[in-house]
């Protein structure tokens, strides 16, 4: 077989499965000088183990030999093991000095027989200083890399340096960095990163969380270029934010800014509370043509609660928007408020699940428990339910399955079933309600109900006829 007709998918399904197997069997554990992997019953501990090896140094010890083989095979072998390059921060500040780090020689990182104990100091950034060296140096490297994460660095300096990594990186289509370089990287950096590395970005995460007290305290760290003022998002295909921070966050004024010219397929924001409906319907608004994935869970990292997504300063009907986008296929969204109207458009091409978290129902926001809220409220549910009904019936037929998340309760309107804490209206109703109790598999806290801590209680499920009946007898309230 000629070299250049070498079946390259076989050879790369062989390989991803190889790794996938070492990675599923679990560790694997060394004595002595020898490279053979034993079982932990088998080997006799008397010097040194080695636990699980990273996925991606898999790949590359994989392909080491291939690489050695022609020109061809070695440029296909590089693409094979770089296509993914994790970037993370060194965890400690201390390691053996005598710890080997010579591949070549020991290929699990094993300890010399007699160590000293000597410590020395490690730089928790040389990963990343690596990196860029040898970006630099072999730019052709660094062109085989489609998707890249950073994890661990969230000062001014790492953010040069990791912009100084992507800058060979000319193929690049998915890359993950610290929230802190849309403060810190001017917006020529940015517009390199998105439109000027030989093709456009198509995916951008930005994660965030509280840095240390010395990161957040240094001056050089606390400055705001505001990039995003003067950068085209319009190549960019999906957006994801996540994460919560008191630092600098992102807020309303950087989603304003993407908006400009955002033409996005995906917009994911989890997880973050500086944000609110206002900056998230911006840029679904933008993007209204074009957009098929909506997530907005403005959950903080302190639990599961949900803070208020705050209010549309120009008062427009959220759920009408939401319905009107052509091609929106997935939806999990935190409004201000609820109506039928949201599941009136027979012609929207939602499926799988849809979670839709609201404080109040639409003209009912001051809370209170009146007879025209309840009609609100089983007119929501009843046509969520014919929703369901006419996905499943159509020329196409597509599962949907809805959830509303409202009044401390969870709502299943295909299955007829509310999910709550009921016990304070079993006791006011002397146990004569409900009649229809039962355990639930739902619960407020890690799982997908309520999301305070101190609420941890079992909940319950009953019809949602008799819900709307204990609403009408005044046991429970759908007041916020």
């Amino acid at each position: 077989m000629l070299l250049n007709d070498f079946p390259y998918e076989i050879l790369s399904k062989i390989l991803d499965e190889t790794t996938k197997a070492n990675i599923r069997d679990g560790p694997t554990y060394t004595f002595g000088l020898s490279q053979a992997p034993l079982p932990l019953q088998k080997a006799t501990l008397q010097r040194y183990v080695r636990g699980p090896v990273p996925p991606e140094m898999l790949k590359w010890d994989a392909t080491s030999a291939i690489r050695l083989v022609c020109w061809k095979w070695h440029q296909w072998a590089l693409g094979f093991a770089l296509g993914d390059v994790y970037i993370r921060r060194w965890k400690g500040g201390e390691r053996w000095a005598e710890l080997s780090n010579q591949r070549e020689r020991y290929r699990l990182y094993e300890l010399i027989d007699k160590p000293t104990g000597t410590a020395v100091y490690r730089d928790p950034f040389q990963s990343l200083k690596h990196t860029c060296r040898t970006f630099d140096k072999y730019p052709e490297v660094a062109s085989k890399i489609k998707r890249m994460w950073f994890h661990g660095f969230y000062t001014a300096e790492t953010d040069e340096l990791v912009f100084d990594c992507l800058k060979n990186c000319t193929n690049l289509v998915s890359v993950s960095l610290p929230w802190t370089a849309v403060r810190h990287m001017d917006s020529k950096a940015w517009r390199t990163l998105l439109l000027g590395n030989g093709k456009p970005l198509q995916s951008l995460e930005l994660l965030a969380t509280d840095p240390t007290s010395q990161q957040a305290d240094d001056p050089n760290n606390q400055f705001d270029l505001q990039p995003f003022q003067s950068v085209n998002f319009s190549e960019l295909r999906r957006l994801k934010i996540f994460g919560d921070t008191t630092f600098m966050p992102i807020t309303d004024r950087d989603l304003y800014a993407i908006a400009r010219t955002a033409q996005l397929e995906e917009f994911h924001l989890t997880c973050i509370s500086t944000i609110t409906i206002d900056g998230v319907m911006a840029v679904v608004k933008a993007s209204r043509s074009t957009l098929r994935v909506l997530e907005h869970s403005p959950r903080s990292q302190d639990g599961f609660w949900h803070p208020h997504p705050g209010s549309p300063s120009d008062s427009e009907h959220l759920c009408e928007l939401l319905r009107s986008c052509p091609k929106l296929e997935t939806l999990s969204i935190s409004l201000p408020s609820l109506c039928a109207d949201l599941f009136s458009n027979e012609d929207v091409k939602w499926a799988g699940d849809l979670q839709v978290r609201a404080l109040h129902l639409c003209g009912h926001e001051h809370g209170r428990s009146t007879l025209e809220a309840q009609e609100a409220l089983q007119k929501v549910l009843r046509q969520a339910r014919g929703l369901v009904q006419r996905r499943a019936s159509c020329i196409i037929p597509r599962e949907l399955y809805v959830e509303l998340f409202f009044a401390d309760c969870i709502f299943e309107p295909s299955l007829n079933a509310v999910h709550g804490d009921f016990s304070l209206a079993q006791l006011a109703s002397g146990g004569d309600w409900p009649e229809t109790l039962t355990p639930s598999g739902k619960g407020p806290y890690g799982s997908t109900g309520l999301y305070e801590k101190e609420e941890e209680g079992p909940f319950q499920c009953i019809e949602e006829k008799e819900f709307l009946d204990g609403v009408r007898r005044n046991l429970l309230s759908i007041s916020t």
